[in-house]
């Protein structure tokens, strides 16, 4: 991996001095630059490449959520995160549409070296600089008209319980991800790995979420896109059968309840890319989606023509600088080539791979192009071969009883 230059700021000298010392270890690895002020900072940033920046959120004069703004304006690809020791602060409300990750202050050596490692390897995976920079710039993802209406009446219903909103969002691919983003970056307090919409919107809390929604506007409705209006919901409705089907095959397999949870998330979110798509480059994929239906290939053949990526590799891209857990990361990225994931063992790519072909096979009007299709061979190679009629026969009987 070619060297990466990365950015500390910090309006206090010791902070950053003892983060010289604590990374020398990375510096054959890694460029590392330092700032006490915003100004500072984005003089560097003028100057030369950063693909990542860590800043402080409390500094004076040009605070930490202003930096992160003027990087997201002037260098959309570098990656932006923030440390901050308080979490309800008007500035750290400011930042949550500007950041991609959130670090509590202090943060452990150990844990700052593991953000900075895989920051830097995510930035190398995404190889197509337009592609990179328009991810890195995302200022929200569209959501279902209906759901975000819905939102927006319970947020304003003094009757609304926490458990009633966290359903509504677990119905949205925008919503279900941002949500994620927030409680797996320690924001708030939070440093665990969640992986279900509904129990990250618990943790946030009503209060959170009503500043997301009312304040911040941090989801957006549909409105004014040249999509077709019908897109996002036959993607939504793909999205959510996947996400069963995936958690009900993960359940014939293991009691670990984790595990089908991950199903879940990585099934509603794998799709996640061409939502990414569809909100920054509405016009180009437009033409994508007609490209894959008028000569009947799969999707995600048409936009590797058209974008040099596909939307897998797009929303691993997205959800890996988010700080969502690996295996969410990796069920997005490899969920249409499981048989490239490392490793033979069966694994949630896979899983999302067969569940995403299931549910296209039981709803063929709902795919644009061909139907994806696993090879044989591919099948035998992540021992799943002998397990796709008894997964086939299950989900057929899901979705005769219906999904909820």
């Amino acid at each position: 991996m070619p060297t990466k230059n990365l950015l500390f700021v910090d309006d206090e000298k010791m902070v950053l001095d003892g983060l010289r010392r604590a990374l020398r270890p990375m510096r054959k690895q890694i460029n590392f630059h330092f700032a006490l002020s915003g100004k500072d900072a984005l003089e560097i940033m003028d100057d030369r490449d950063i693909h990542v920046v860590i800043s402080d959120m409390r500094m004076p004069g040009m605070d930490g959520a202003a930096l992160l703004q003027e990087t997201k304006k002037r260098h959309p690809e570098t990656i932006r995160i923030v440390l901050t020791g308080q979490a309800d602060d008007d500035a750290t409300y400011r930042a949550v549409c500007v950041a991609h990750q959130f670090l509590m202050k202090p943060c452990e050596p150990s844990v700052l070296k593991t953000v900075i490692k895989r920051a830097c390897m995510l930035h190398e995976l995404m190889t197509h600089p337009m592609l990179k920079k328009a991810v890195s710039a995302l200022d929200s993802l569209l959501s279902l008209p209906s759901i975000y209406v819905q939102i927006q009446e319970k947020v304003n219903d003094p009757e609304s319980s926490v458990e009633d909103i966290g359903k509504l969002i677990e119905k949205d691919l925008g919503m279900s991800a941002k949500v994620l983003q927030l409680v797996n970056s320690a924001f708030f307090g939070h440093y665990k790995k969640i992986e279900c919409p509904s129990k990250a919107v618990h943790l946030l809390g009503l209060n959170v979420i009503k500043s997301l929604v009312l304040t911040l506007k941090v989801f957006s409705g549909y409105e004014g896109t040249e999509m077709p209006p019908l897109f996002l919901e036959k993607l939504w409705h793909h999205s959510f059968e996947t996400a069963i089907f995936a958690q009900k095959i993960t359940e014939t397999l293991t009691e670990d309840r984790e595990l089908s949870d991950s199903a879940f998330t990585s099934g509603l979110l794998h799709d996640l890319g061409k939502l990414v798509l569809a909100s920054n480059m509405p016009s180009k994929y437009q033409k994508t989606i007609q490209m894959a239906s008028k000569n009947k290939k799969e999707l995600r053949k048409a936009e590797f023509r058209v974008f040099e990526a596909s939307h897998a590799e797009i929303g691993g891209y997205l959800v890996g600088i988010w700080g969502l857990p690996g295996d969410v990361v990796e069920a997005l990225t490899f969920h249409h080539r499981p048989h490239q994931y490392p490793g033979k063992e069966f694994s949630i790519p896979a899983i999302i791979a067969c569940a995403d072909m299931i549910a296209h096979e039981l709803s063929p009007e709902e795919c644009i192009g061909a139907i994806p299709s696993i090879q044989e061979s591919n099948l035998k190679a992540i021992d799943a071969a002998d397990k796709l009629h008894e997964w086939r026969s299950l989900c057929t009987e899901i979705k005769e009883r219906g999904i909820e």
